[in-house]
């Protein structure tokens, strides 16, 4: 069982609040954003979390996307793609798997497996 750490987070990886990124980042495990990522973020097998105080603008390839805060770009998730209440989407979304909690602002061009798949996109 992995424990979690002092901020009750069981991610692998973390971008903390007031933290920003730019560029290409490749990350494997868990990936938590709670600060700011400009720029294109991958991971094969790999989760990501958009926490309520992040903010993408980035091309996202990932297993799992889960968006609790800001994003701006397109995710092509291999699993599953979660937009909870408090996030805000604009781009497209290319995955098998789309949730979409009540309340959620998602302006997203969606894709599911057939149509990501003929694109080439999942």
């Amino acid at each position: 069982m992995k424990s979690s750490n002092v901020n009750g987070s069981n991610a692998d990886s973390l971008i903390a609040k007031g933290v920003e990124v730019n560029g290409d980042l490749l990350f494997r495990g868990n990936l938590e954003v709670n600060g700011k990522i400009t720029g294109s973020i991958s991971s094969q097998e790999g989760s990501m979390t958009i926490d309520r105080n992040g903010e993408v603008d980035a091309q996202i390839d990932v297993a799992v996307c889960i968006i609790r805060g800001v994003l701006r770009g397109n995710v092509k998730a291999k699993s599953r793609v979660e937009v909870y209440k408090t996030a805000k989407v604009d781009g497209e979304i290319a995955t098998p798997v789309l949730l979409v909690e009540e309340g959620a602002q998602c302006n997203a061009a969606v894709m599911m497996a057939e149509q990501a798949k003929a694109k080439g996109q999942a």
